[in-house]
C-alpha cells in the first residue's frame, strides 16, 4: 500500500505543472484510505527538493517551474574539436539535479542526439562540473558510466591525468550549419521528469556586426538581471544547501527575465560578474558576494536565533539510525546492553530531559535492543563495525559542541562564522555516514577505504575548529557571570 502511495506522490511531484496546495495531496491519498493534516503535508513538501514553497501556502514542482524555459551555453574549442559537448553543470538549475549529466537526452530536429565520448585532461573535465562545487566535481566525473571500471572512487576520488566523459554528439549540427567556435546552443527544457532538452543552434558567426552588438547587449542585460536575482536570494535565503539550489531560487523568482530565448549562460555570467563569485562555505563552495566570507547567520535567519542553533542551521538533525548504531556498537564489542548507558551515549553530555522523556526513550532502547539482538550477526557486522564506532565517536563530539553552542542563543551571531558552518557540515556528514553504514543496500565494500579517509579528514577538521568555538563559548560564559 505505502509503496503505491509513494509512487503516486513521486509521479505527482515530478510532473504536476501548476501551483497546488495541501488539498491536492490529500486528494491523491484519499483512494488509499489515507489522510494527513495540512501541517504534516507542509512539512513533507518543504523537505522535498522537487518542490518550491510559494506564498500563501501554495507549492510548485520543479517540473512546473522549468518545463518550457530557455537557457543556453557556448561549447568550448576543445569540445568542438571532438564534435560534441558535455552537459555537465550547464543545465543547472533547469534539469533534475538527481539525474547524472550523462542521463540527459538532447533533441535536435525531433531526434535524440547520440552519445559520444570525450577524452580530455583532468582540469578540463573538472571545469564542466564547476557549479556542483569543486569539492564534488571528481565524484560526478567518477559517476559517469564510462568511468564505471576506473579506480577513481578507490583512489579517494583523485583524478588521473586523462579522463573520459560521456558527451552529446554535435556532428549533425556541425554538418548542417558549419557550427563554429563562439556559436551558441539555445536549450529548452521539454520534459523535466524524463530529462529531455531541445536544442537550437544560434549561429553567431553568420551575424552582422550590428546583430552581434545587439546580441552582446542582450547577454549583458541578462547577466545584470541574474546578478540582481542572486543578490535578492542572498538576502532572502542566505547561503542555500548548494549552488544549484541558490540558482533555482534566483531563476524561480525571475523567470520572465532569465528564462527567455535571449539568455546567457551561468558560466559566462561567472566569468563576467565583478560582484559574485564562488566562495568557501566551510569545507564546501557557494555562490556569494565576491571576496566576502559566507556567514552562517544573517538577516535571513537572525530572528530564529532565539530558538537555538538548530533553527538557523537546519542540517543539525540527528540521524534516525543513531539509536540502532549505538546498540549495534555495544553488541559488536560484546558489552552488556544497559539502557541507562545507551541513553547517556544517545544524548548530548549536558542535556537534561524530563522524567517522562527519559522513560519514553528508555522504553525505545529496550524495544530496539530486543529486536536487534535477536537478528544480530557478529561476523556479518564485522566489515562496518570499526567504521561505525569511529563515526559514532566523531558524531558524539560534534553533537556535544553543537548542544553547548545552542545554549548561547542570540550570541551565536558573534561566534566565528566559518567555524560554525564547518561544525554544521561535520554534523550532517557524520550523520550521513552513519546512515550509509546502517543501510546494507547503500554501503558497498568499495566504500570502506573512502569512508575511512573521509572520517579521518573530518576528525582533523573538528580538531581545527573546536578551540575557536570553545573560546567563543567561554567568552559567552564570562559575560553571563560578569560582576557589575
Amino acid at each position: 500500500m505505502y509503496g503505491k502511495i509513494e509512487k503516486v506522490l513521486s509521479q505527482f511531484l515530478r510532473t504536476f505543472d501548476r501551483p497546488f496546495t495541501t488539498t491536492e495531496i490529500n486528494l491523491l491519498l484519499k483512494p488509499y484510505g489515507e489522510k494527513a493534516t495540512a501541517e504534516e503535508i507542509d512539512e513533507f513538501l518543504r523537505a522535498d527538493d522537487r518542490v518550491f514553497a510559494l506564498e500563501g501556502h501554495y507549492y510548485m514542482t520543479h517540473a512546473g517551474v522549468f518545463n518550457g524555459m530557455f537557457f543556453s551555453f557556448v561549447p568550448t574549442a576543445k569540445e568542438l574539436e571532438q564534435k560534441l559537448f558535455i552537459p555537465g553543470d550547464r543545465c543547472i538549475p533547469f534539469a533534475d539535479c538527481e539525474m547524472l549529466s550523462s542521463q540527459l537526452k538532447f533533441v535536435y530536429n525531433d531526434r535524440i542526439l547520440p552519445k559520444k565520448i570525450m577524452t580530455t585532461d583532468c582540469n578540463t573535465a573538472r571545469e564542466f562540473f564547476t557549479f556542483f562545487g569543486d569539492e564534488y566535481a571528481s565524484q560526478y566525473i567518477a559517476a559517469d558510466p564510462i568511468n564505471n571500471k576506473s579506480e577513481i572512487a578507490n583512489n579517494n576520488f583523485e583524478l588521473p591525468s586523462k579522463i573520459s566523459l560521456t558527451g552529446i554528439s554535435l556532428e549533425k549540427v556541425i554538418s548542417d550549419f558549419n557550427f563554429h567556435k563562439g556559436d551558441r546552443i539555445l536549450c529548452r527544457m521539454a520534459d523535466w521528469d524524463q530529462g529531455i532538452i531541445e536544442i537550437y543552434p544560434i549561429l553567431n558567426h553568420r551575424k552582422t556586426i550590428l546583430e552581434l552588438n545587439e546580441e552582446i547587449g542582450k547577454i549583458k542585460l541578462w547577466n545584470e538581471n541574474l546578478e540582481k536575482a542572486l543578490f535578492g536570494s542572498f538576502d532572502k535565503m542566505g547561503p542555500c544547501s548548494s549552488m544549484e539550489q541558490q540558482l533555482s531560487f534566483a531563476f524561480l523568482e525571475h523567470r520572465k527575465e532569465l528564462c527567455a530565448p535571449a539568455c546567457g549562460s551561468i558560466h559566462e555570467f561567472l566569468n563576467s560578474t565583478k560582484k559574485i563569485s564562488m566562495e568557501l562555505f566551510g569545507v564546501e563552495t557557494r555562490l556569494w558576494k565576491k571576496g566576502e566570507d559566507v556567514p552562517a547567520v544573517g538577516k535571513w535567519n537572525r530572528e530564529m536565533l532565539g530558538s537555538g542553533l538548530e533553527a538557523c542551521l537546519p542540517a543539525l538533525q540527528p540521524p534516525a539510525c543513531l539509536l540502532d548504531c549505538i546498540i549495534k556498537d555495544r553488541l559488536f564489542n560484546k558489552k552488556e546492553i544497559k539502557p541507562e548507558e545507551i541513553l547517556k551515549d544517545f544524548l548530548p553530555e549536558e542535556m537534561e530531559i524530563s522524567k517522562e522523556d527519559e522513560e519514553f526513550i528508555t522504553l525505545q532502547i529496550i524495544k530496539r535492543s530486543d529486536i536487534l539482538r535477536e537478528h544480530y550477526n557478529w561476523l556479518a557486522d564485522f566489515p562496518v563495525a570499526s567504521l561505525r564506532h569511529k563515526a559514532l565517536g566523531l558524531f558524539a563530539k560534534v553533537q556535544n559542541l553543537v548542544f553547548d553552542i545552542d545554549e548561547a542563543g542570540e550570541k551565536i551571531e558573534r561566534f566565528p562564522q566559518q567555524e560554525l558552518v564547518i561544525l554544521s557540515q561535520l554534523f550532517a556528514h557524520a550523520a550521513r555516514i552513519l546512515d550509509m553504514l546502517s543501510n546494507e543496500n547503500e554501503f558497498k565494500d568499495d566504500d570502506r577505504d573512502a569512508l575511512k579517509l573521509s572520517l579521518e579528514g573530518m576528525e582533523m577538521n573538528f580538531e581545527d575548529i573546536c578551540p575557536e568555538l570553545r573560546n567563543a563559548l567561554d567568552r559567552c560564559y564570562v559575560e553571563q557571570f560578569k560582576v557589575v
